[in-house]
């Protein structure tokens, strides 16, 4: 059901669009038609919603070939065939080649649309609409090619009169407003208008000092072009290009200056290169801001592994390599910070050394890699057993060392049996690991960490000599 009201609309619309231009151009020798609105809704019906709606394309033309313009049914029949063969094969040229139904937004694109969308169906609508017609005898053998080149022009002027404007407001892909406020580019489409107007309705006289005043159109929409988006430009160009028809049709502006013969196909020819340039402007717009954004993408994701990596870096020029506590240089710095700020607020500071005992003989028995198993352990228990704000490293082969802010020895007491706790809960499932833990408190005269650590690594090596039965 959705395809059938589809095809309805394209019908309707391509049936209004032919009926409108007949009414318009009647007194303008229409066969060939000087401009053909139809082509664009073609183009646009079959780019968007592909060959399926070739009937609604058929329909809309059999009603404007058999009874707008009186042709014999056969004849109408044939010309309509052509009016939907063109379109649905340029269509397919345009999706084959650029894999989209919205071919603006990459300068490769729009050269395709503008060579198989527009000029390719135009040129083949023409012939095949010309040859029909000499065959019909309704155009004469020694106008051909001046019908021709008419005919293509007319189906070119067409296509890129509502051609991209339907392709673009009817399509899903909306272009991303760029960075020119709406203010501005309602102040420059409502100036485009007033200007369109005055050129094509205010120019009355058989002459005129500016007849390239038409040309000044293309500013205006290439500004909204860059500083807005496609779509606005190509809705402000079809209505500029409704504006010089109408105005033209009136016998007005400077097409019929200097006696013009053909005001029309000049039209025609301004409103081809007006939408060649607006696309082929539009596609290197979004070229240029794709890449601004892959780039700041692309720079983004270089910031951030920068700061990862120089976080690693940092972690492993301050962190064992081993155990992952703090190395000794990185303990000793950050502890001479720490004893300065209790000494500075005169709070208690306790001191651990903690070395694994008997490694000699692990590493000896049983090999160095039991030998870092059991110094990883003794690194896991003692971060386990201290709290978030203390500070471990391993200060040498075989000895750790650590400072707990805020304690004095009575809570440095407890948190030694906690480490041992923790160290004796896992040598209940692993071969045996101890530890001996020496404990020293800040005194008043330490002005350096050395003086705290030697007190606690004699109080270490004093509990490991009470308990191998006071043997040095």
């Amino acid at each position: 059901m959705r395809i059938e009201l589809q095809s309805l609309t394209v019908a309707l619309a391509y049936a209004a669009a032919g009926l409108g231009t007949s009414t318009l151009l009647a007194g303008y020798s229409f066969f060939p038609s000087p401009f053909w609105p139809p082509a664009g809704i073609a183009l646009a019906a079959a780019l968007l919603g592909g060959a399926r709606l070739w009937p609604g394309i058929f329909a809309g033309a059999f009603f404007v070939n058999w009874r707008l313009f009186g042709e014999p049914f056969p004849l109408a029949a044939a010309i309509s065939r052509v009016n939907v063969a063109t379109p649905v094969l340029g269509a397919l040229l345009v999706r084959w080649t650029t894999r989209s139904k919205q071919p603006f937004f990459r300068l490769r694109h729009v050269v395709c649309f503008v060579v198989f969308g527009a000029l390719v169906p135009a040129c083949l609508a023409a012939s095949a609409g010309i040859a029909l017609a000499v065959a019909s005898g309704l155009v004469p053998l020694r106008g051909v090619d001046s019908a021709w080149w008419r005919w293509t022009l007319s189906e070119a002027g067409g296509i890129f009169l509502l051609g991209p404007t339907l392709i673009l407001w009817c399509g899903r892909r909306r272009q991303r407003r760029l960075p020119g406020k709406p203010g501005e580019a309602v102040t420059v489409a409502a100036s485009t208008l007033v200007f369109a107007a005055a050129v094509f309705l205010g120019i009355r006289a058989p002459t005129h000092p500016f007849e390239g005043l038409p040309y000044l159109l293309f500013a205006p929409i290439l500004w909204l072009t860059v500083r807005s988006s496609l779509h606005a430009a190509t809705a402000l160009l079809s209505a500029v290009a409704l504006i010089a028809i109408g105005g033209t049709l009136l016998r007005h502006g400077p097409f019929h200056l200097l006696g013009s013969t053909q005001p029309l196909l000049n039209v025609g020819l301004l409103v081809v290169a007006l939408g060649t340039s607006t696309l082929a402007t539009g596609a290197l717009v979004s070229e240029r801001r794709a890449a601004e954004e892959k780039l700041l993408r692309m720079n983004e994701t270089l910031e951030r592994r920068v700061a990862e990596r120089t976080e690693e870096l940092h972690y492993r020029a301050t962190h064992d390599g081993l155990t992952d506590v703090c190395n000794r240089a990185y303990f000793f710095e950050r502890g001479e910070a720490t004893l300065a700020e209790a000494r500075d607020s005169g709070r208690p500071l306790a001191a651990l050394i903690i070395d694994v005992d008997d490694l000699k003989v692990i590493n000896d028995s049983y090999g160095h890699h039991m030998g870092d198993a059991a110094i990883t352990r003794v690194a896991e228990a003692c971060r386990a057993g201290l709290r978030a704000g203390d500070l471990v490293g391993r200060i040498g082969g075989d000895e750790f060392a650590a400072l707990l802010p805020d304690t004095d020895e009575a809570d440095a007491r407890r948190v030694t049996a906690r480490i041992a706790r923790i160290l004796r809960s896992a040598s209940a499932s692993e071969p045996g690991v101890g530890a001996s833990i020496g404990v020293a408190v800040r005194e008043e005269s330490d002005t350096g960490l050395d003086a705290l650590l030697r007190r606690a690594d004699a109080a270490m090596y004093a509990e490991k000599q009470s308990r191998s039965g006071g043997e040095p």
